[in-house]
């Protein structure tokens, strides 16, 4: 009893130093995530976030102290006006909670948090406890609490998952869902264990039972403990043994991993190779990472390498221990082993990205934190030779973040032809599980982002928007042969020193509204973007193109796309939103023959096109189709009509509204 006690203790410090990294990330969110969340969980009250209004409705966490997590100073920061507090309110905590056990998944609190990393929480229940039409209930009172969270800038996502479907290994989810489709299952499941962090409610039985049994085996020794008493069985949930993943849940893997690498490309190259890793085993089952973990945190005694017993918990991070397993996977053979270096250099850049916050400061401690995984980094071989080029990512030429990224995506595209040869040797029992639905949905998103179309503006194969986003563009406008030529630069300029700074092209075109565009789709322009412009002999002023730029930005936000929705991309494309830009050049309208005009738009895929026309009758024709066939119009405030300011404008808007 007392080993077990002390393996209780191991995990339970290792759960609040995986807390104590979120803290010291992001103190703000992290109290949402660990207090806040949990908190309204717990409750269901009408002037709280997430209050279902039927009484049947189930809530609350098994062993949580709602008083304990959010005293009275922090409930009326977030909930000022809130009476649920009072002391002559009912409770507002639940009698009987219907939440078992409350565990994040994903990144928080390892290496690859960012600040842009959303929090996906496991919420494990038992259906048949939720009575008729609970599950819908509680499904209302996540959603409710996901709005809320978005309105403070943290967006949080709820999976609810029976506990007896986790354990048989048979729970389901589909492509609606932000993290999951039929091809996971398992692999969500070897996630969950080796990265979650028990929010509140009961730990998981995992982490105590010995690494490298049988599932026979398994099940006699949670038996044999439920019977010594040596456990209070209603401190834990058991989530059944952790399987070997059949070959065939790894073809839909990979997709899903493309899927993800389009907005995602750093954490997708780390994820991929794990795939490959898995696959090189002969057998038709597969050993999973997660029993690594357990043993680092509860059973160092089992390990191997004495070395890796040795470390101590502040140390034990998922993602880096899977990045150095993926590199000593690698690091055979010439060809492998430049796999192995971009490995490297994409944990590194994942922990840069996690070291910075959004303003671009470093917070209080974050040096320190760097120079203890560098040098955790440098001690298992995982730090890039060329680490201090990296460093300087933000100030990357151009063609240099093009280069980068076009290795990572050459990479996560070389592997997938890989594995898809793999999969071609398999028997022919061995069936892929991953639904034709799915397969369409994905491949989908894949054509979207790759698939050449006319007037279709390219995406790049950059390394992430983020990283592509520029502090300074230069624009400039040169004549050649009766052709106006429309040039982005990267970094501020006048006309001397563009002729000398060709190497800071970002794109040319041959008109500015289709180089704005592009520039807008790709991440590569935003609204922290100063923009400048060269002399010319057009008669478009900076303003006019600060104006247009703020327009477009506003009209289409940044198209996210592992969040666009199954149904959207089953069904067929249809124009959601769209702009019209008139007479950007401010041509003579009066008794000219020819009006030139431009409309922007994206569609359900999240795909952008420009149309250019050249006489008014074209332009109405066009915004006709769009009110016609897409429901796209003033009246339903998604069509933009943007005019620069000239001399005719009052023309050009009676011509284009009569």
């Amino acid at each position: 009893m007392k080993a077990l006690i002390e393996k209780v203790k191991k995990y339970q410090a290792y759960n609040r130093n995986r807390k104590i990294k979120a803290i010291n990330f992001n103190e703000a969110k992290a109290t949402i995530f660990f207090k806040v969340i949990p908190y309204l969980l717990h409750c269901n009250y009408p002037d709280l976030p997430g209050y279902v209004e039927d009484e049947n409705c189930p809530f609350g966490i098994h062993l949580f102290t709602p008083e304990k997590m959010v005293d009275a100073e922090q409930f009326r920061k977030f909930f000022p006006t809130s009476t649920a507090m009072d002391q002559r309110t009912p409770s507002p905590f639940p009698v009987k909670p219907c939440i078992h056990s409350l565990k994040t998944i994903g990144s928080v609190g390892t290496i690859a948090q960012t600040e842009k990393s959303d929090c996906d929480y496991w919420l494990s229940i038992r259906r048949n406890e939720l009575g008729p039409g609970g599950l819908i209930l509680l499904e209302q009172k996540c959603h409710a609490i996901e709005q809320w969270a978005l309105i403070k800038e943290v967006e949080v996502h709820f999976f609810l998952m029976d506990i007896e479907q986790t354990r048989d290994n048979s729970f389901k989810s589909d492509t609606d869902q932000e993290s999951a489709g039929s091809a996971l299952k398992i692999l969500l499941k070897d996630e969950l264990f080796r990265t979650h962090i028990l929010v509140a409610g009961k730990m998981l039985l995992w982490w105590i039972i010995p690494p490298g049994l049988s599932e026979t085996g398994y099940r006699k020794y949670v038996n044999d403990l439920a019977k010594s008493g040596e456990i209070n069985q209603n401190n834990f949930i058991d989530l059944g043994y952790l399987t070997n993943i059949p070959k065939a849940e790894i073809f839909g893997a990979c997709l899903w991993q493309m899927n993800k690498a389009l907005d995602s490309p750093f954490k997708s190259v780390i994820k991929f190779a794990y795939l490959e890793l898995l696959l090189q085993d002969d057998k038709q089952s597969l050993p999973l990472f997660s029993d690594k973990v357990k043993c680092m945190v509860t059973f160092p005694e089992s390990l191997k390498d004495k070395k890796e017993g040795a470390l101590k918990i502040s140390q034990v991070d998922p993602y880096l221990l899977l990045a150095r397993e993926i590199v000593a996977f690698y690091q055979l053979g010439q060809q492998k082993q430049k796999r192995a270096n971009l490995i490297r250099e994409c944990l590194f850049l994942k922990a840069l990205e996690g070291m910075t916050s959004q303003g671009g400061k470093k917070a209080e401690g974050e040096d320190s934190r760097l120079q203890e995984t560098m040098a955790l980094m440098k001690d298992w071989h995982l730090l890039p030779a060329n680490h201090e080029h990296f460093f300087k990512l933000m100030s990357w030429r151009y063609p240099d973040l093009i280069k980068f990224g076009a290795k990572v995506h050459d990479f996560l595209i070389e592997t997938y032809k890989r594995l898809r040869w793999t999969f071609k040797t398999f028997e022919d029992e061995t069936a892929v599980a991953i639904s034709e639905r799915d397969i369409a949905v994905l491949g989908r998103k894949l054509f979207t982002f790759y698939e050449v179309k006319p007037n279709k503006i390219e995406y790049i194969r950059s390394l992430s928007r983020d990283a592509m986003s520029q502090k300074d563009i230069t624009f400039h406008i040169s004549r050649y042969k009766e052709q106006d030529y429309y040039y982005a630069f990267q970094g501020e300029h006048d006309n001397t020193s563009v002729k000398d700074k060709t190497d800071l092209i970002i794109k040319r075109e041959e008109t500015l509204i289709a180089l704005i565009t592009w520039l807008m789709a790709n991440g590569i322009l935003t609204k922290k973007t100063r923009l400048h412009l060269t002399k010319n002999f057009l008669p478009i002023s900076l303003a006019d193109i600060q104006h247009l730029v703020e327009v477009i930005l506003s009209t289409f936000p940044p198209v996210n796309f592992s969040h666009i929705s199954a149904d959207q991309l089953l069904q067929r494309e249809k124009t959601i939103r769209a702009l019209a830009v008139i007479n950007l050049n401010k041509h003579q309208v009066k008794g000219a023959k020819n009006l030139e005009s431009t409309i922007i738009s994206t569609n359900s895929y999240g795909e952008y096109f420009v149309h250019d026309f050249t006489t008014i009758t074209q332009l109405k024709n066009a915004i006709r189709v769009l009110l016609t066939k897409h429901y796209v119009s003033r009246w339903n405030n998604n069509l933009e009509i943007f005019i620069p300011p000239q001399p005719e404008q009052h023309v050009l808007k009676s011509m284009v509204f009569q």
